[in-house]
This record gives structure tokens, C-alpha cells and sequence, in this order.
């Protein structure tokens, strides 16, 4: 409800039975500029809590917080989806007062909240701009929320698109070519572009904001301001089943003829063998994705591990250099199920999950089965791998000091090395995580 000053109340019995966040598997770079731009954000409005998150495909997932505790971060981003104001809006939720700013588009949405007394005009002029910082650190990122590397996808949408474009242009003797594609398994927009693309047309392609849901008043308005600067414009929208997701500009100076039937009917056959092509490679990326990845932490599952460690050892043998595995289990998992429920050992999972997301690219974080994990690390010695170890367990104590859990979370990690691809590095690894487990219990407390 929302009271005489404009303060949206969240009633507390409506938050009973509500699941933990979901916690969003990122990769590094962007996990530490997403943390970044949250302290700076707090800096700038002066403000000792706060939090981004981010609403995907109609899932909520935690990508920061700051000194807000899993309940109250719980009991804001439903009050946040409750909500009928337009952002930003000021509300209160368990007795604190928030300012939040929320952009987007409707299968990606980006908040940003911080703990404010009252709602002044400087968090109505810079939250706004905070939440579209942090959609553009998302859609930059190779590996958008709890998605693996898409590094080879981007190079098969790029062989796609450009290959066809050049040929497109040259067909119809265009001065250049643009294409805008949403891609739904990431949920960001790809832009692609040959030939003369000039300074006012990449500042409406490329610099303004991306269409959102609209897209079809932005083709218009795109065609329009290409006319306006003495062109010929001809446009195709992009549909696969029955759902618009792109389009195609081209254009070309006035000197020469405008675009004729016979052109525009060309495009249009091209335009829908684009359109299928790109659908069907990102229905083979879903997949792939969903064959590779675990569903609740983001990181590989089992299979794709088994496949990874028989290639890098099998290429370790041939060329004799180090590898090494670390082995992870979860202290007192079982208890903590039993005590605080599946739900917050699930959460226990995603944040151990959202951890091992920071390791090397080329190294293969896991989930092994129930509460355990592997890293696979290539080219790794024994002394680097303790390293990591170590890394990996304080990163681990830091992510649940966030959420504010009344227990303490430890890892306990196996660690083992072999120099010539000896298959028995998972075993050695095993073995270590249980003598230090065994080690651990006998000594006195």
C-alpha cells in the first residue's frame, strides 16, 4: 500500500514463504564492475546500503549488495515486483525507507535500491543513470546473467550477419547496410553494420538506448531520420514466429534511384534466411547450454566436466605439463538442509556457484553432485592451485557475510597435481579434500 507521502508499504505477512534471491553467475570483470558501480553509486548519494539486481525472463537474481541482509533484500525486490509506481520510486519496506530506479526492457530488467531517510532529488536524477550503467555492463559482458561463454556464438552471429550483409549491399548497390537483432537467450540487442555508416546515423544505431518493446516506432523513427539527411531508406522487420526481434536498414544517397519492388521483395527473402538462421543457431546454443550447464548454480555440470578432463588430460600426456583439480565440499551441508531448509541450502549452492565463476578463463568450475565441485585447472602447479584455494574459500566467507546468514559457511578443498596426465588426479584430489575433512574433526575445538 501506499501511504500520504508517497512511501509504498510492503505488508510483512506477504513475505512469508517467499523464496531466497537467486544469485547470478557472472563472470569476473563484470562481477567486480557491477561492485564498482555500487560503491560508487552509494558515494554519490551518500547512502550506507544499497543493491543491484536484475529481473530475467521473469527470475529475480541478486548482483550486489551492500550491507542489506538476505531477509530485507528478500522482502524489497517483492515489494519492487508488487509495486505499481513508475521508476524511480521511493518505498518502504520493514521499517526502512528506499529509493529505487529500475530500465530496461520487458525480459530484462535492472534495478537499483539504496537505503535513503528520504527520497531527495539527487537519487531521481542519478539512480536512473546507475540502473542503465549496469545494463550496459550486462549486455557488454561475453557471459550475460547465469549464462557460460557465448565467445562462439558472437563469431557465428558475426560470419552470419556480415557475410550476408556484404552480400545484400552489393546486390542493391547500397552505400551501407545495418542490422539490429534481439537475441533471447541472452536478452540483449547485436548490432551489425557494412559499408558508410555516418557519425548522426551510429549515434541513432549504436549510442541512443535500445528499442525495448518499441521496436517498430524506432524503425520508423530511424527510417525517418535517414530520409531527413538526403538518403534513400528501405527497411525489413526480422519475424520468427510470428514475434518481430530485429531488422534490416540499408540505404543509399539520392543521387542515385530509390529502392524498387524487384529490391525490396530481394530483402525481404534475405532478410527471413537471416532471421531462421540466427533463430536456429541460438536454439542450438539453448541446448547446448542446457546439456553443459547446471540449472541452480550456473557453473558446468558433471558431464561436461567428464568430457573436459579426459581432453585436457589425454593432451597433457602427449605434452607433459601440469594439471591440477580441485576438490570442493561444503561443510555441514546436510545440517544446514535439515535445519534452515532446501531453499537456503539452494542458496548456499548459487552463492558457492557465483564463487567459482571467478576462476581463469580456461579453468573448468563444476558441480560434481550434491554439495561438491570440481576446478579443473590446465597449466596449473600445485602451488598455484593452493593459491586459488585459498582464494576461492575467502571469497566464499565475504559472499555469505553479505547475505547476513545466522551461520557461517566454510568449503573444504581437496587438492592434487600431476605433470603427465595421469588419470588418477581426480582420486588424489578426493583423497586430500577427506584427509583434510578427517583432520579437521579430530582436532579439539
Amino acid at each position: 500500500m501506499i501511504d500520504e507521502s508517497g512511501m509504498y508499504h510492503m505488508a510483512s505477512e506477504a513475505l512469508r514463504g517467499a523464496s531466497p534471491p537467486r544469485l547470478a553467475s557472472l563472470p569476473r570483470a563484470t562481477a567486480a564492475a557491477l561492485e564498482q558501480l555500487a560503491d560508487t553509486m552509494l558515494t554519490a548519494v551518500r547512502a550506507g546500503a544499497g543493491a543491484i539486481w536484475v529481473e530475467h525472463e521473469h527470475r529475480v537474481y541478486t548482483l550486489v549488495v551492500r550491507h542489506v541482509s538476505i531477509h530485507l533484500m528478500q522482502a524489497l525486490q517483492q515489494a519492487v515486483g508488487d509495486c505499481p509506481q513508475p521508476s524511480p520510486i521511493a518505498m518502504q519496506v520493514q521499517g526502512q525507507r528506499f529509493a529505487v530506479a529500475c530500465t530496461g526492457y520487458p525480459l530484462l530488467r535492472v534495478f537499483v535500491a539504496v537505503r535513503t531517510d528520504e527520497a531527495r532529488t539527487i537519487h531521481q536524477r542519478l539512480l536512473p543513470r546507475f540502473a542503465r550503467l549496469a545494463q550496459s555492463l550486462l549486455q557488454a559482458s561475453n557471459s550475460p546473467v547465469g549464462l557460460p561463454s557465448e565467445d562462439a556464438s558472437q563469431q557465428a552471429y558475426r560470419v552470419i550477419v556480415e557475410s550476408s550483409l556484404r552480400r545484400l549491399g552489393k546486390l542493391m548497390q547500397a552505400t551501407g547496410c545495418m542490422l539490429l537483432w534481439f537475441s533471447s537467450w541472452n536478452n540483449s540487442w547485436h548490432r551489425f553494420a557494412v559499408g558508410n555508416v555516418p557519425t548522426w546515423l551510429h549515434q541513432q544505431l549504436w549510442d541512443a538506448p535500445s528499442p525495448g518493446d518499441g521496436l517498430e516506432h524506432w524503425i520508423q523513427a530511424s527510417q525517418a531520420l535517414i530520409r531527413r539527411h538526403g538518403h534513400h531508406c528501405i527497411a525489413e522487420g526480422m519475424t520468427v514466429r510470428d514475434m518481430l526481434k530485429g531488422c534490416v536498414f540499408l540505404w543509399r544517397d539520392k543521387s542515385k534511384e530509390g529502392f524498387g519492388d524487384e529490391e525490396a521483395e530481394w530483402l525481404r527473402i534475405t532478410v527471413h534466411m537471416i532471421a531462421s538462421s540466427l533463430d536456429v543457431l541460438e536454439t542450438q546454443t539453448e541446448l547446448l547450454q542446457r546439456v553443459y550447464q547446471d540449472p541452480l548454480t550456473g557453473v558446468f555440470n558433471r558431464l561436461y566436466f567428464e568430457i573436459a578432463y579426459r581432453q585436457i588430460l589425454n593432451n597433457a600426456q602427449r605434452h607433459p605439463r601440469p594439471v591440477s583439480l580441485l576438490m570442493l565440499d561444503i561443510d555441514q551441508f546436510k545440517r544446514i538442509n535439515d535445519t534452515f531448509g532446501h531453499e537456503t541450502g539452494d542458496l548456499i549452492l548459487q552463492v558457492t556457484g557465483q564463487v567459482l565463476q571467478q576462476v581463469r578463463a580456461g579453468d573448468v568450475p563444476a558441480r560434481f553432485g550434491g554439495d561438491e565441485f570440481v576446478v579443473l585447472l590446465p597449466d596449473t602447479d600445485k602451488h598455484g592451485a593452493r593459491i586459488l584455494a585459498k582464494r576461492l574459500q575467502n571469497s566464499l566467507k565475504q559472499a555469505v557475510e553479505q547475505l547476513g546468514l545466522p551461520f557461517p559457511v566454510s568449503i573444504t578443498i581437496g587438492v592434487a597435481t600431476v605433470t603427465d596426465g595421469d588419470p588418477s588426479l581426480l582420486l588424489l584430489a578426493d583423497q586430500d579434500m577427506y584427509e583434510k575433512k578427517h583432520l579437521a574433526t579430530a582436532l579439539p575445538v
